[in-house]
């Protein structure tokens, strides 16, 4: 592999299967006579296939277009046996753990009680990335008498399946195909006792046994910058437009009714532009020892003028093991790919933009 060796489950994710566990998320459930049509009046994309098993990608906007949170929508465990009853209406919010009070902040303040519930579950997501994470799974099924009500080959991405051990039910998720191949799988451990963690310590042996490995919170964010993926808290936010992070094809419907903060999303989608657009970074590695000293850099043209002017700032960094120094960040519009910035605070930095992802490289 170029550019260094990387960790043993950076690889494994590359090359073959990682396991994540306890990805550091938080499943907030909702439930209601009107939950899905009060949701969908939130979020920005379209919600309508959720109980039938298809999961959306999508941002929480406030009224100015601004993103409160990112998420995805999917149904609960056990959807199949609810789809067909149309008064059933629960399903599962899921973002980032950071993001969690800004989550229910917003929900309190725009979900009546009387037409939708809501409330955090103590339910756990572990993932696997690489090639190998479909065959493993299956594999792990057929050992530890794991059932599917699909097979997760059969999965479209964001497709859900129902999983069932010993009377227990989990959801398992296909990803999404701009997060590259993987599954994720949505446990509840509230009640269970040791010996029911036994499926799960069967799924480390299972990517044991596929020559994959154990990785680490580390490794998947490098992972998610070679994709080009912002997340809560470094590219997204309330101080950014929804359509500032490029996301507009599997965050956004133009099609669907009404929701918060669509009037400013429409606005920039038929009549204007945003001035500012997530890029992607690179410079050369032995200029910079730490990636992550990059991280909040104002950026400026590469003029040699201590007076060029602000036209972006560096939100995300690492080194990756396959492409070197990269990072995220958002420029002005006006800044053209290929365009070679600075940063003020690292001025012999040479930064190169680019587009993403840098996998497609």
């Amino acid at each position: 592999m170029p550019e260094g060796s990387g960790s043993e489950g950076y690889r494994a994710a590359v090359e073959r299967v990682a396991l994540f566990s306890n990805v550091p998320r938080a499943v907030v459930a909702v439930s209601g006579t009107a939950a899905l049509r009060v949701v969908n009046g939130l979020a920005s994309n379209d919600v309508k296939d959720v109980p039938f098993g298809r999961g959306v990608y999508s941002f929480l906007l406030d009224r100015r277009g601004r993103v409160v949170v990112d998420l995805r929508i999917l149904p609960v465990a056990g959807f199949e046996r609810d789809a067909a009853d149309p008064g059933v209406q629960a399903f599962w919010l899921d973002v980032p753990g950071d993001a969690l009070p800004a989550l229910m902040n917003h929900l309190r303040k725009y979900v009546p009680p009387m037409f939708a519930g809501h409330g955090e579950t103590s339910v756990a997501v572990h993932t696997l990335i690489g090639p190998l994470a479909a065959e493993t799974l299956e594999h792990w099924g057929s050992a530890a008498g794991i059932s599917f009500t699909r097979q997760p080959g059969e999965l479209a991405p964001l497709e859900a399946t129902t999983v069932r051990s010993d009377g227990a039910t989990a959801l398992l998720v296909r990803r999404e195909e701009i997060e590259g191949a993987g599954f994720d799988l949505y446990v509840d451990p509230a009640g269970r006792s040791r010996a029911e963690d036994r499926p799960l310590r069967q799924l480390e042996g299972a990517v044991a046994r596929a020559g994959g490995a154990a990785a680490v919170r580390g490794d998947w964010e490098i992972l998610r910058l070679e994709r080009g993926l912002p997340v809560f808290g470094a590219e997204l936010g309330t101080e950014r437009l929804a359509q500032e992070a490029g996301q507009d094809d599997r965050a956004i419907s133009f099609a669907k009714g009404c929701f918060t903060g669509q009037e400013v999303v429409a606005r920039i989608h038929y009549r204007g532009h945003v001035n500012r657009h997530l890029r992607g970074f690179r410079w050369t590695r032995d200029t910079l020892h730490e990636a992550r000293d990059l991280v909040g850099a104002e950026l400026r043209t590469s003029s040699g003028t201590g007076g060029a002017k602000p036209v972006g700032v560096i939100t995300s960094a690492a080194h990756s093991p396959r492409f070197g120094p990269i990072g995220l960040g958002y420029v002005r519009r006006e800044v053209a790919l290929a365009a070679v910035l600075e940063s003020t605070d690292h001025p012999g930095v040479a930064l190169h933009v680019t587009e993403l992802p840098f996998t497609h490289k």
